[in-house]
């Protein structure tokens, strides 16, 4: 008994002061592009659209965040033909009713410059939507590949 109550105490501190956050540095860790002020960590992006030109199958996620901090999932997974997509704004606490998982397959994935002067990459020919925005890069990013 003695040992089990500083166990059961560690681990409700600990989740306490997670909150079950998945904070940019550890999304980053993971290898997930991040979208929050620009784009940080590009490269996984990058070897996406690599794989996608070669013909070759793919995973990545796109984690995005709330003026809150809560993040947003963008999933990709290439099988040579056909893009899947999942949005995942299941941890968005202000998300209202319309939180949750939502996917799509889509058969291109086109980029066209921006108003802005960046580039910007765009899931097109999907079945449920017209196109799903994925995230703009700096045309500094997109030439360093």
């Amino acid at each position: 008994m003695r040992t089990f109550i500083p166990v059961i105490l560690l681990i409700v501190l600990s989740s306490a002061c997670s909150n079950g956050a998945y904070n940019s540095d550890e999304a980053i860790e993971r290898g997930d592009v991040v979208v929050q002020n620009g784009v940080e960590n590009p490269g996984p992006f990058i070897e996406f659209v690599k794989n996608v030109q070669d013909k070759n199958e793919a995973t990545l996620r796109i984690t995005g965040y709330t003026k809150e901090g809560d993040p947003i999932f963008l999933d990709l997974e290439y099988d040579r033909n056909i893009f899947a997509f999942s949005h995942d704004n299941s941890h968005d606490q202000y998300g209202g009713n319309d939180r949750g998982v939502t996917t799509d397959t889509c058969t291109k994935l086109e980029q066209s410059e921006t108003p802005n002067d960046e580039i910007g990459f765009y899931l097109k020919g999907c079945s449920k939507e017209t196109e799903h925005p994925l995230l703009e890069l700096s045309k500094e990013q997109w030439e360093e590949r």
